[in-house]
């Protein structure tokens, strides 16, 4: 009896740390973090705080509540070179600087170097290389390799060409990959890979009055290429119409462009922080740097504001503004040459019209496909399910290992 007593005086003792409370319990401390960064942070820390912090019911609350942070960008260029990161300019947060520490944003955890950047969205990078296709996710440092769609003409060579983009999905353990491939007979054809399954899926032409994307590099035809906004897909095919492509129902359709939209107004199909579709145009006056913008309502475009947003640049710099991707709200110029690099310059426009934003990031790097990073919910680490293949060479090897054994 004196030995049980003294058993409980000692349980009784034993501070209360963190790790020796429930799942319940740790989940509502994960949820109470003051931002997205924190969270992420904390679920760094160990292998039970990440699975708690990636669990639906932490990720779903977190979503509601924090927003997330701009990280930076990621530059993709020709010739297989690893895409470099370029992080966003106003990053104080301590957080966010733990965040940056620990995660793999140089990719140097990548083995080979031919890999060329398709889309980076969700927290995630969408990497295409000869052998076979990565999905990326730099804070946690994990990748899944899936294999290429044996169903596009030798990865876009040849007569055929294709874009990939990383469409959402409903839990944060899975993914998707949507390869949109323009057949040698100008038709279009949605391929998509399911991380669950381990396969991909091909659907239907395209009808025959939806034009492919047109082919050409990022100066040149940079708004004629296909842009992820609003869970659809979206490329130019005249000067008055978008063809456009539901990643959910995969139905094509056509999609009028506002009337007062010029003819060669540069402009950049993109989303809201709510994940509005809208378009963002920009052209130089004589007054400063005039942005215009359109929300998409229903099947019509609605013109929301007009901003100046001179003040974001010099001078000198007005005149060569070109606007190039827009994502979460987030607007990125081309600024020009300058440096011997082609300049850009990042920034949120506000909610109220008339209104600038604040300049978020700003750098100069070699003509590239440039990339906006937002960090997503920490996530479970990457897995894709093995295809018939490569749980057949896994028999096989284990079976000779056995047998040398």
């Amino acid at each position: 009896m004196a030995s049980l007593r003294s058993d409980k005086r000692q349980r009784q003792s034993e501070p209360t740390t963190l790790m020796s409370l429930g799942d319940d319990m740790l989940a509502e401390i994960l949820c109470r973090l003051p931002s997205l960064p924190s969270l992420a942070r904390a679920a760094c820390a160990c292998p039970r705080l990440r699975a708690v912090a990636s669990s639906p019911s932490v990720a779903s609350r977190v979503r509601s509540t924090s927003p997330a942070p701009l990280l930076g960008y990621f530059i993709s260029v020709a010739g297989g070179a690893i895409p470099s990161f370029h992080r966003a300019l106003r990053l104080p947060d301590s957080d966010v600087a733990g965040v940056l520490r620990r995660g793999d944003f140089h990719l140097a955890g990548l083995e080979d170097y031919d890999w060329r950047l398709m889309d980076c969205r969700h927290g995630l990078l969408l990497l295409t290389g000869d052998r076979c296709m990565a999905v990326f996710d730099p804070v946690a440092n994990s990748r899944a390799r899936i294999p290429h769609c044996t169903n596009v003409s030798n990865g876009g060579g040849g007569k055929s060409s294709f874009h990939c983009f990383l469409p959402a999905t409903g839990g944060a353990a899975s993914f998707r990959v949507l390869c949109l491939e323009s057949t040698g007979g100008s038709r279009v054809r949605p391929h998509v890979y399911s991380s669950s399954t381990g396969e991909w899926c091909s659907h239907s032409l395209a009808p025959k009055g939806i034009r492919p994307p047109r082919r050409g590099d990022q100066h040149s035809f940079h708004h004629y290429l296909p842009v992820h906004a609003g869970g659809r897909v979206y490329w130019r095919t005249s000067a008055e119409t978008l063809a456009s492509l539901n990643v959910g129902s995969m139905e094509f359709s056509h999609v009028p462009l506002p009337e007062k939209l010029c003819r060669y107004f540069p402009y950049v199909v993109g989303d809201t922080e709510d994940g509005t579709t809208c378009i963002v145009s920009v052209s130089a006056k004589t007054a400063g740097l005039d942005i215009r913008v359109w929300f998409l309502k229903g099947d019509k475009w609605d013109e929301q504001r007009r901003v100046d947003a001179s003040h974001m640049l010099g001078a000198d710099r007005i005149s060569a503004a070109k606007v190039c991707n827009v994502t979460a709200g987030v607007v990125l110029l081309s600024t020009g040459n300058k440096h011997k690099g082609l300049g850009y310059v990042a920034f949120r426009i506000k909610n109220t019209p008339g209104e600038g934003g604040t300049k978020l990031a700003e750098f100069f790097t070699s003509a590239g496909w440039v990339h906006p990073y937002f960090m997503a919910w920490p996530r479970p680490s990457l897995k894709a399910a093995k295809t018939t293949s490569e749980s057949e060479q896994e028999g096989v090897a284990g079976l000779n290992k056995k047998k040398q054994v």
